[in-house]
């Protein structure tokens, strides 16, 4: 059986118990370093995954010496947004041979912190998905409600501001959420282009209400 479990947002704070529970009794973790420094881990149970992840990830599954183990996938976050679950199933892994173990994410920690509700929003990820940009900024275009994860803030929001928003639009960043070097500020487009950002970070635009 694959489990593929939800780490939360970097925190060892936000794992769930269950989490813990399906980590430890795994034959096998596969995960990111700061991933599996979450857990206590036998270091002879470790499968780091390099930065070739979906490479990684068929090579440790096509491995027969893994037949009949239990494997615990570790993805950032919740495994069903912008995590690993669409990952294994188009690399071919049959779902039934999946449990998927949710976390929690990014956005529900950045919606705790500015203390909305983020069922009021349009969710968007650009991680590996230049196609939704489009969807941004026809969402920006009629100031509706948003949460995105950038793939790159600086490009994405030059992209929006040639494309016809105003440079002065403020929206939320919410960097390295629950790490030490949490940062959260208001910031204008055009200050955004001026400035480099965490890969790990949260934007929300919150209509006319900024």
């Amino acid at each position: 059986m694959i489990y593929i479990v939800g780490i939360g947002p970097g925190d060892k704070e936000f794992l769930t118990l269950k989490a813990l529970k399906i980590v430890e009794n795994a034959d096998l973790v596969v995960g990111s370093k700061r991933a599996l420094e979450l857990f206590n881990i036998d270091e002879n149970k470790k499968i780091t995954l390099s930065k070739n992840v979906v490479d990684d990830l068929k090579k440790i599954l096509k491995n027969e010496n893994i037949k009949d183990k239990k494997i615990a996938i570790l993805s950032t976050g919740d495994p069903c947004f912008s995590g690993l679950l669409k990952t294994l199933l188009k690399i071919g892994v049959n779902e039934k041979d999946i449990e998927v173990i949710p976390g929690i994410s990014s956005v529900q920690i950045a919606s705790a912190r500015l203390k909305i509700s983020w069922e009021d929003y349009n969710i968007i990820t650009l991680h590996g998905k230049e196609e939704n940009l489009k969807n941004l900024l026809n969402l920006l275009k009629k100031k509706e409600k948003v949460i995105f994860l950038p793939n790159n803030l600086k490009k994405d929001v030059e992209y929006l501001i040639k494309n016809g928003i105003d440079p002065n639009t403020k929206i939320w960043i919410l960097e390295n959420i629950t790490y030490p070097n949490e940062k959260i500020s208001l910031k204008s487009l055009k200050d955004i282009t001026k400035e480099d950002f965490s890969y790990l970070t949260v934007c929300i635009y919150r209509g006319e209400d900024d």
